[in-house]
C-alpha cells in the first residue's frame, strides 16, 4: 500500500487566503471611504473654530484698533494664534490718513496649504449708533498639520479594528473547514493512490458521524462509479489490444504503401514546380524550346516513348500538331502531324466531361472512344495511353496525349496528378508566353513612341530644324571638343530682314511659308554631317561648324546668302531689293578668343549687329576679342531697332 505524499499546499490556507484577500480589499476601500469621511469632517471641524474665533475677536478687535490700544491688541492676536487649529493670523490696520499697517502672527513651522481652510474678517467699528468706521481686515489661516494628525489617529483606528476582524474571521473559516473538508479529502486522495487494476473493487468510504447528504458523499458516489467503469473499460482495452495486434501487420503495409505513393506525388510537384519556374524565367525568343522540354522531362517521368500537344485547327475542325517528343526508336514523326476532325470526334466527347482519359491497355482505349478513334493511336506503336484537354476557363489550348510502349495494370495515383498538374502549368505557359509577345510589341512600340518623343523635343515645329533646347546642348559639347583639340568652332548667327515688315504685308501664315523657304536654302547650303543648323528664335537661325576657320565660315555663310536669293521670296517692302534677305554675323572660337560659349554667342551677335547697320544682306565676321568685356554693353538695345 502506497501513502500519497503531503501536499504543499492546503485547500483550508488557501481559503483562507482568499478570505484575507477580501479582506484586505475591503478593509482599504473602508479605510478610503471611511477616511475621506474623517478628512472632510475634520476640514468642517477646523473651519467652525475658524469661525468661532472670528466671532470671539471681531469685537474686541475692533475697539483695541479705535482705541489705539496696541498692547490690547497684541494680546488678542498672540491669544488667537495660540489656538491649535489656527495656523497663521494676519491682520491689516487701514488707517484713514496712514499707509496700511499688517501684524501677522504664525505658528512655528507653518507652510501655507490649499486644503486648509481660511477665513477673511473685515473689521469695523460703530463709535456711535448709525455710523460706521472701517477699521481693516482679519485674515485667519487653519494649520494642515493639524488636519493630517487628527486624520492619522483616525486612520489607525480604522485600519486596526479591520484587522483584527479579518484574522478572527479566517482563523474560524480555517477550523471549521479542517474539520469538515480537509480530512475527508485527504482520505479520498490517499484512496485513490492506492488504486490499482486488481484493487479496482475495493469501495471508498468516509468515517463519518450519521447519514449525511452532501457534496463530500456524491463525490464517494462518483469515484466509486469511475472504479466500476475503469474495470469495465480495462476488460474491453484487452479485447481491443488482441484485436489491434492481429491488424497490426497489415496497417504497417498500408502505411509503406501510402507513403510511397506520397512521396510520388511530391516528386511529380517538385518536378512540376520546377519546369514552371523554368518556363517563368524562359526568354521569349526561346519560349517553344524550353516548352518542348517540359514535354519530355514529364514524358520520361511518365515512363512514356511519346508526347505529342495538338492544337485545334479552325479552318477544317481537326487537330494539328504543335509540339511533340518522341524516345529513339519511335513512330516516325510524320505519322503525328494532323488528326482530321473524325478521327477523335468520340475522344473529345469524353474529354469535354472527364477533363482526362487514361487507359492502361489498347484494348481498354478501344472500350472507352470505340475502336476505330483507338486504331489511330495504335499505329503510333504504343499500348497505354493517356490524353487530358489543356483548357482554362472557356478558353481551349489543345489536347496533350503521352503513350507507353507496354501495356500497365493502371495509371498510377501520382501519374495522373503529373498529368493534371502538367495540363495546367502548360494552359499558365501559354497565357504567359501571350503576355510575353503583349510586352515586347509593347516595348517596340513604346521605344518608337519615345524615339519619336525625343526627335520631337529637339526638332523645331515648323521648320523641322534643331530647336533651342537641341543647340543648348550640342554647343557646349562643340565648345569643350574644340578647346580641348585646340580646332577653330565657327558660329554663324542669321537674322531675316524686315521680316516684321514681311508679316504685316503678307500676313503671318505667308510668314510661316517664309520661314520654311529661309530654313530649306541654309539646310541645303550645310553640306557636311557635323555642322548643325537651329532655329533659335523666330526668325533667328544660328549654325555651329565645327573644326571650321574663319575663312571657310565666311565662304560659307556667302553661299546661305546666295541661296536665300535664289529661293526669290518676294518681299515687296524690303530696302534691300524685292526678295527676302538674310543678314549674318560670324564669329569663331580659338584659343586667342573668348573663354566661353556665351562670350562667342554674344561676338556672332554683335557681328550680325554690324550687318544690319552696314546695309543688310550681308556677313560681317566678328573683330578679335580678348575676352566678353569688349563688347558694347548698349548694342543690344541698338541692334534690336535695327532689325
Amino acid at each position: 500500500m502506497r501513502r500519497l505524499p503531503k501536499p504543499k499546499e492546503s485547500l483550508g490556507v488557501q481559503l483562507v487566503l482568499a478570505i484575507l484577500g477580501f479582506c484586505l480589499v475591503f478593509t482599504v476601500l473602508t479605510v478610503a471611504v471611511r477616511t475621506w469621511w474623517a478628512w472632510q469632517a475634520g476640514v468642517a471641524a477646523m473651519s467652525a473654530e475658524l469661525t468661532l474665533i472670528e466671532q470671539v475677536y471681531r469685537r474686541t478687535l475692533s475697539k483695541a484698533i479705535w482705541e489705539m490700544d496696541r498692547e490690547s491688541l497684541e494680546t488678542h492676536l498672540a491669544s488667537a494664534a495660540k489656538v491649535p487649529s489656527v495656523g497663521r493670523v494676519a491682520l491689516t490696520i487701514t488707517p484713514a490718513h496712514r499707509a496700511p499697517e499688517v501684524i501677522d502672527r504664525r505658528q512655528e513651522g507653518w507652510v501655507a496649504s490649499g486644503v486648509a481652510p481660511a477665513r477673511r474678517l473685515v473689521l469695523a467699528y460703530e463709535p456711535f449708533p448709525g455710523s460706521s468706521e472701517t477699521l481693516g481686515e482679519l485674515l485667519l489661516f487653519g494649520d494642515e498639520r493639524v488636519l493630517w494628525s487628527r486624520l492619522g489617529e483616525e486612520v489607525s483606528a480604522i485600519v486596526t479594528t479591520q484587522i483584527i476582524q479579518s484574522l478572527l474571521l479566517a482563523s474560524l473559516i480555517l477550523l471549521v473547514f479542517r474539520r469538515s473538508v480537509t480530512v475527508h479529502v485527504r482520505r479520498i486522495a490517499n484512496h485513490l493512490g492506492q488504486l490499482t487494476p486488481v484493487t479496482l473493487g475495493q469501495r471508498l468510504s468516509l468515517d463519518r458521524p450519521g447519514h449525511r447528504d452532501d457534496e463530500l458523499s456524491l463525490l464517494v458516489a462518483g469515484v466509486n462509479q469511475l472504479q466500476d467503469n475503469l474495470s469495465d473499460y480495462l476488460e474491453q482495452q484487452q479485447r481491443y489490444e488482441s484485436e489491434l495486434a492481429q491488424h497490426r501487420d497489415r496497417l504497417a503495409d498500408l502505411v509503406r504503401e501510402r507513403t510511397a505513393e506520397l512521396e510520388a506525388l511530391a516528386a511529380a510537384q517538385q518536378l512540376v514546380l520546377t519546369l514552371s519556374n523554368r518556363l517563368i524565367h524562359a526568354p521569349y525568343d526561346a519560349f517553344d524550346k524550353h516548352l518542348l522540354g517540359c514535354l519530355r522531362e514529364v514524358a520520361q517521368r511518365l515512363g512514356a516513348t511519346m508526347a505529342a500537344w495538338y492544337v485545334r485547327d479552325d479552318a477544317t475542325g481537326g487537330y494539328a500538331l504543335y509540339l511533340h517528343w518522341q524516345a529513339a526508336g519511335a513512330v516516325p514523326s510524320s505519322h503525328l502531324q494532323r488528326v482530321a476532325a473524325d478521327d477523335w470526334q468520340q475522344l473529345q466527347a469524353v474529354l469535354d466531361r472527364d477533363e482526362l482519359v487514361d487507359t492502361p491497355s489498347r484494348a481498354a482505349l478501344a472500350q472507352t472512344i470505340g475502336a476505330g478513334e483507338a486504331a489511330r493511336v495504335a499505329d503510333w506503336g504504343i499500348e497505354a495511353a493517356a490524353f487530358t484537354e489543356l483548357r482554362g476557363g472557356d478558353e481551349h489550348f489543345g489536347l496533350l496525349m503521352f503513350g507507353k510502349p507496354q501495356a500497365v495494370v493502371a495509371w498510377q495515383p501520382d501519374e495522373r496528378a503529373l498529368l493534371a498538374m502538367t495540363a495546367q502549368m502548360l494552359v499558365h505557359s501559354v497565357r504567359h508566353k501571350t503576355q510575353l509577345i503583349d510586352i515586347v510589341q509593347g516595348q517596340q512600340a513604346l521605344r518608337a513612341v519615345n524615339a519619336q518623343l525625343a526627335e520631337l523635343a529637339r526638332s523645331d515645329a515648323l521648320t523641322g530644324l534643331a530647336n533651342r533646347r537641341h543647340f543648348d546642348e550640342a554647343k557646349e559639347l562643340e565648345f569643350r571638343r574644340g578647346q580641348r583639340l585646340q580646332q577653330p568652332l565657327s558660329l554663324l548667327v542669321c537674322d531675316i530682314d524686315h521680316f516684321k515688315l514681311y508679316n504685316d504685308t503678307y500676313g503671318h501664315a505667308r510668314g510661316d511659308e517664309c520661314l520654311l523657304a529661309v530654313a530649306e536654302a541654309i539646310r541645303s547650303s550645310v553640306r557636311r554631317a557635323g555642322d548643325l543648323v537651329a532655329r533659335i528664335g523666330g526668325k533667328e537661325f544660328a549654325i555651329l561648324l565645327s573644326a571650321t576657320d574663319e575663312a571657310a565660315a565666311l565662304a560659307l555663310a556667302e553661299r546661305i546668302l546666295g541661296s536665300v536669293r535664289d529661293a526669290a521670296i518676294a518681299h515687296a517692302g524690303s530696302d534691300e531689293g524685292p526678295f527676302v534677305t538674310l543678314s549674318i554675323g560670324l564669329a569663331v572660337s580659338t584659343s586667342q578668343r573668348a573663354n566661353d560659349f556665351d562670350a562667342l554667342f554674344r561676338a556672332a551677335d554683335a557681328a550680325l549687329y554690324r550687318a544690319k547697320a552696314g546695309g543688310r544682306n550681308r556677313v560681317v565676321a566678328a573683330a578679335p576679342v580678348a575676352s566678353e568685356a569688349a563688347l558694347d554693353p548698349h548694342q543690344p538695345s541698338d541692334k534690336e531697332e535695327m532689325r
